[in-house]
């Protein structure tokens, strides 16, 4: 080898030992700050891997009574904490609803609207008594039905005691779909908040059962495209052996 090209041999960097891939020139593929990293992440992304799995996959899937929670003394079924709509405009309710008012935005209020347009016309049919006394209660305190986001996502609709006045709610899923599927839920709150002593005294079981058979009448109603997942609900609690058994189970008084 000739000096001048031992000379240029002599100015490369020294090669790395530590097994890492090599440039001819001695420097690294990866730099090593990378690769450290690479190696810290693996374990972590499969411990997340293996959690979400667990998560997943042994979570206890609820029965349709348990997907119906029991409220309380001044609640019809617990939904949890709610996202209600920042704004408190009011109109009037539509046709049978006429003696209560809708509270939201305008989109939440026409949504709203379309559901009450079709409670009421479940109602004029006739065949929904328990709940055309839910609604002359509902409207005695000037009763308001508002859309709300519910933190039990799997609950259709709740009422709850607000001051002197009865509050019906939607679940917020029913504004982006045809508002006519939320009928039944309504007939659902209708009947509950017809139970005499409520509000006051719990609803008990006998009567969210009652509820269920009027509002799986009224899923009967609807167009098959437009049925909601609670009339499959509804279908599930009332072809147990013992539905009445399993909403006790899930909580409400006997």
């Amino acid at each position: 080898m000739s000096d001048e090209r031992r000379g240029a041999s002599s100015s490369l960097p020294p090669l790395r030992d530590d097994g890492l891939p090599t440039l001819p020139t001695g420097e690294p593929v990866l730099h090593r700050w990378f690769v450290i990293a690479m190696l810290l992440l693996v374990p972590i992304a499969i411990g997340v891997t293996i959690w979400a799995a667990s998560t997943t996959f042994g979570r206890e899937e609820l029965s349709a009574a348990e997907r119906r929670p029991p409220g309380g003394a001044e609640v019809t079924v617990e939904r949890g904490d709610a996202q209600l709509s920042p704004t408190d405009e009011v109109e009037q309710g539509p046709a049978c609803f006429q003696g209560g008012q809708i509270i939201g935005d305008a989109g939440s209020r026409a949504a709203a609207r379309v559901a009450m347009q079709g409670a009421c016309a479940l109602l004029a049919g006739g065949g929904y008594e328990p709940a055309l006394d839910g609604l002359r209660a509902w409207a005695r305190s000037d009763g308001r039905v508002r859309i709300a986001v519910f933190e039990l996502s799997g609950v259709e609709s709740s009422a709850r005691l607000e001051g002197d006045r009865l509050v019906i709610e939607l679940n917020a899923i029913f504004q982006f779909e045809d508002a006519t599927a939320a009928a039944p839920a309504l007939i659902h709150q209708l009947v509950l908040l017809g139970t005499p002593g409520f509000p006051g005294e719990p609803i008990p079981a006998a009567r969210e059962l009652e509820a269920a058979r009027l509002q799986q009448q009224a899923c009967g109603e609807l167009p098959e495209e437009l049925r909601p997942r609670g009339c499959d609900d509804v279908d599930e609690l009332l072809a147990a052996p013992d539905p009445l058994a399993e909403l006790v189970e899930a909580g409400w008084p006997r």
